[in-house]
């Protein structure tokens, strides 16, 4: 691409950025279609309006795109299509700064020379001033024509609760004059004239100490609403496509997805996208590329792009446009709250005074963070800045967002918290009502004023007092140094008293060591001439002693050894004793001995007796047991003759042939558990299949071990058996025998399909159109089955 269609394309971004839409921008704008009508619907109604969302909703964009296009197509009244729009902020003077605005719209005032307009701005601030009715007077004073309608629309009408609790004296009655000159404008009934105002929703109880603005905002306004996502995307493609340009659909998801549901974001988008285009104007790859993701995420996505953008805009300083650059933002924003932060829009002149430099290095430093493409600090580019230009941030998104400035915003509400402590402390101690300050709370001052070395016009910002805060300030330093320095000379006296004290006790100390050691010696020679005498004394109580102990030790001699002559005649007299006592022991033990032998052989006869009662017990059990096994046999055998004679008997009677099967099945399935029940099943089976009736004929179907279950119903002609043999046959009586029909089961358990069957129950479902068997498998095919 050529540098001139660069050049074109980055001049021709749609996206504003962090500043609001312009009227002339109205074609950029969308998302909000359809919203004006109501506005203007309450405008018409009330000649008031108040359009009112939180901080980033779009308001002011709104209002210039949506609602004055509309406006000026004459769509709002029936009497004229002609408007005049005035736009004014209340900022650091509301009714000047309405003066000027309504000026602004006067071509012979944009024409008159600096004096000229200074001279009419003040006559119409008085006009203003002059009473409730002094805007309307005003208007009328512009008015060049009968049938021009007039809307004043005061952008941020938050600013005029900061400006009223401002240091300004006379701001109380500025404030509510400026409001009552907006509410007597919209009730007055000659006078075409209509009010609009935009303010943030977290001010609206502060509207609360206006009664008339509070009837007004609570019989007409508009609660902007939250953008859905479909015209988000409105927002995001509508202004690429004026630009001429595509836009890839998954950036837009991800715009979408970044923006979430925070309103606030709102201007953070519009800076990003205008990131982003300029970034693809610039390093796209090929003619019809459309800004795409990486060209978002190239620029820091809407997490990072202003704050890179602002830092970008910093480092391009110097070391001295960034201490200014740091004043100057600390100037136009103000900390209220935990984490509330607002704009404080600040003439240029004052900020220089703040900064202590000159109005062209202000202007520029402002110019680097209003070049275009950046749009971070109002006025736009383009506007000539003076003296009186109102500095101000496009938005308060950029104070969330840009991390230096946070903490810069930061550090002016630490230094302005200090201050306020400080003015108070001095006007307190004006009254005599406080002290002067002491550590630690001077030096904390004194590490403030070091840091921030406060200006006078910084000062009066906060509080007016400014000279005599400092005086305070350094009225307690000097205080506190000169009671340091009398504390030091008073600790240099003490010193040298005590140095004499001391002289004069060291040389009474050195005459009283030499007394002590005369002293000492005389008393060592005392001690030692006493030490000797009681030497002396002392040898000759040795000998005296040494002779009484010779004494002593030959009685005890004596005495010991006529005890060892007593000893040992007891001692001769204690082992006869014993012998004697050791000879009856040792025949008592014998005879212990000899009972002992005797029981132990009692027991063993006992034990052998009750082994051979056990023995023959169990064995008498045992015959028992098998003669009730032989008898219960026996009966089992009996039964089933008798029931292969009763099966003979019943020969022309089939029905009764099946019950009897049925009832001998039951007979060994009830006696399954008992010994020997698999000879008696067999039994039965062989007495059944040897008689010649047609039944008994017919069991023959199953080859081994014989049918093991029956099934049929009462209103059916079949009867359904299974076998040892693991087969399910079909009977059907045809009148004079029973033909036999095997039927193959459809499912057999998975574990079963290798093995032998042995078919134990039969049923039928309750609408006979299933059977159902069940029974257990064999590995072994030539075993009994039970």
């Amino acid at each position: 691409m050529s540098q001139r269609t660069t050049q074109q394309l980055s001049t021709a971004n749609p996206f504003p950025g962090l500043r609001p839409f312009k009227i002339e921008e109205s074609h950029l704008f969308f998302g909000r279609e359809g919203q004006s009508d109501e506005v203007l619907l309450k405008l018409s109604k009330s000649r008031f309006v108040a359009v009112i969302g939180p901080s980033g909703s779009g308001k002011s964009s709104f209002i210039y795109c949506g609602v004055m296009p509309i406006l000026y197509g004459g769509f709002l009244t029936d009497a004229s299509p002609n408007w005049e729009v005035v736009v004014t902020r209340p900022g650091a003077g509301p009714v000047d700064n309405l003066a000027e605005s309504l000026l602004k719209n006067n071509p012979e005032y944009e024409s008159a020379d600096v004096e000229e307009k200074k001279i009419k701005r003040t006559i119409f601030s008085t006009l203003l001033k002059s009473s409730s009715l002094g805007l309307v007077e005003a208007i009328e004073q512009t008015r060049k024509k009968k049938d021009v309608n007039y809307l004043v629309l005061v952008d941020q009408f938050e600013e005029l609760f900061r400006f009223k609790e401002s240091q300004d004296a006379n701001s109380v009655n500025e404030t509510l004059a400026f409001v009552n000159l907006l509410i007597e404008a919209a009730n007055y009934p000659d006078a075409p004239i209509y009010v609009a105002i935009t303010m943030r929703s977290d001010f609206i109880g502060d509207c609360a100490q206006f009664p008339e603005l509070t009837r007004k905002i609570n019989d007409s306004h508009y609660l902007i609403p939250q953008l859905t996502r479909d015209q988000k995307r409105k927002a995001i493609e509508g202004p690429v496509a004026v630009g001429g340009a595509n836009i890839a659909p998954r950036l837009t998801q991800q715009l979408l997805n970044d923006l979430g549901d925070n309103p606030d974001q709102l201007p953070i988008l519009q800076h990003a996208l205008m990131r982003t285009w300029s970034y693809w104007t610039h390093y796209k790859d090929y003619e019809e590329e459309p800004v795409d993701l990486k060209h978002y995420e190239a620029i820091g996505t809407m997490t990072e792009a202003l704050s890179q953008h602002a830092n970008e805009a910093f480092d391009e300083l110097t070391e001295e446009q960034k201490r200014i650059c740091e004043v100057m933002f600390k100037a136009i924003t103000e900390k209220r709250g935990e984490n509330f932060g607002i704009r404080r829009p600040t003439r240029l002149n004052e900020i220089s005074a703040i900064a202590d430099v000159s109005k062209e290095d202000v202007a520029a430093v402002i110019e680097k963070f209003r070049e275009p493409g950046r749009s971070l600090l109002t006025p736009a580019h383009g506007i000539l800045l003076n003296g009186k230009s109102m500095i101000d941030l496009s938005h308060e998104s950029l104070m969330r967002i840009w991390v230096r400035l946070k903490n810069w915003v930061d550090d002016e509400a630490d230094a302005v918290q200090m201050y306020t402590r400080l003015a108070e402390a001095a006007s307190m101690y004006q009254v005599g009502k406080a002290g002067l300050w002491r550590p630690p709370d001077l030096q904390l001052a004194l590490n403030w004023q070091a840091k921030h070395k406060p200006t006078l016009v910084w000062g009066q910002r906060y509080n007016p007092a400014f000279e005599r805060t400092m005086i305070f300030l350094e009225y307690s330093k000097k205080e506190w140094e000169t009671e340091q320095r009398i504390k030091e000379l008073e600790q240099k006296r003490k010193l040298q008293r005590a140095r004499i004290t001391a002289l004069f006790m060291g040389g009474a100390t050195v005459i009283s060591l030499i007394f002590l050691v005369f002293a000492f010696i005389q008393k060592s020679e005392a001690d030692k001439q006493r030490d000797e005498a009681d030497k002396q004394r002392d040898e000759a109580n040795l000998q005296k002693q040494k002779a009484e102990e010779n004494y002593d030790l030959a009685e005890v001699q004596r005495k010991l050894a006529e005890t060892k002559r007593i000893e040992a005649e007891e001692a001769t007299e204690r082992a006869l004793a014993a012998q004697q006592a050791e000879a009856e022991q040792r025949a008592a033990a014998e005879d212990a001995t000899k009972r002992a032998l005797t029981a132990q052989q009692a027991e063993a006869e006992q034990r052998a007796a009750a082994d051979q009662s056990a023995a023959l017990a169990r064995r008498r059990e045992q015959e028992a047991v098998l003669a009730r096994e032989e008898s219960q046999r026996l009966r089992y055998i009996s039964i089933a003759k008798a029931m292969a004679i009763k099966s003979k008997e019943l020969d022309s009677d089939p029905e009764q042939q099946s019950l009897l099967a049925q009832q001998a099945y039951n007979f060994n399935t009830a006696h399954a558990g008992y010994p020997f029940d698999n000879d008696v099943y067999n039994g039965l089976f062989y007495a059944l299949r040897t008689q010649s009736h047609p039944l008994t004929k017919s069991l023959e179907g199953h080859l081994k071990g014989g049918a093991r279950a029956l099934e049929t119903r009462k209103n059916h002609n079949f009867i359904y058996s299974g076998g040892s043999d693991g087969k399910i046959i079909q009977w059907r009586f045809s009148g004079a025998q029973w033909d036999a029909q095997e039927i193959v089961p459809d499912r057999i358990h998975d574990a079963d399909r290798t093995n032998d069957y042995l078919v134990y129950t039969i049923d039928i479902s309750p609408d006979e159109k299933y059977l159902a068997a069940g029974g257990l498998y064999s590995m072994n095919r030539d075993e009994n089955y039970v």
